[in-house]
C-alpha cells in the first residue's frame, strides 16, 4: 500500500470516505469500495473506543488507510486510536497556533 502522503508528494489524487457509522462491517464495505482512505469520526459519528477499534481493523485488513477524528485533543484518546492502527488523526476546534502546538506536544 503506497502511503497518502507518498501519493500526495507524486501529485496523485487520492479518494476518501467519511464514515459516521459506528458498523466495522460499514467500514470494511467502504474501503473494499475503493477508497484511499476511510476517516472514522468520533466527534460528530456515533463510534466509540471499541467500535473504531473494530473499523481501524477492518480497513486495515482490505488494505486502506484508517485515519479518525478524534472528539478534541485528548491525549490519551489520540494515542489510543494510533495504538489501535490508525495512521491518521484529525483533531478538531483548533482554531490557534497554540493549540496546534499542544495537538502535536
Amino acid at each position: 500500500m503506497e502511503s497518502l502522503r507518498q501519493q500526495w508528494r507524486d501529485g496523485k489524487s487520492t479518494l476518501g470516505g467519511w464514515l459516521s457509522s459506528e458498523s466495522s462491517a460499514v467500514a470494511e464495505a467502504m474501503a473494499l469500495a475503493g477508497f484511499d482512505y476511510v476517516c472514522v469520526d468520533m466527534q460528530h459519528g456515533v463510534s466509540d473506543y471499541t467500535s473504531a477499534v473494530r473499523q481501524i481493523q477492518a480497513i486495515l485488513a482490505v488494505d486502506a488507510t484508517p485515519i479518525v477524528r478524534v472528539p478534541w485533543n485528548d491525549p490519551g484518546i489520540i494515542g489510543k486510536m494510533l495504538d489501535a492502527g490508525a495512521l491518521g488523526v484529525i483533531v478538531p476546534m483548533v482554531n490557534s497556533v497554540a493549540e496546534a502546538r499542544a495537538v502535536v506536544a
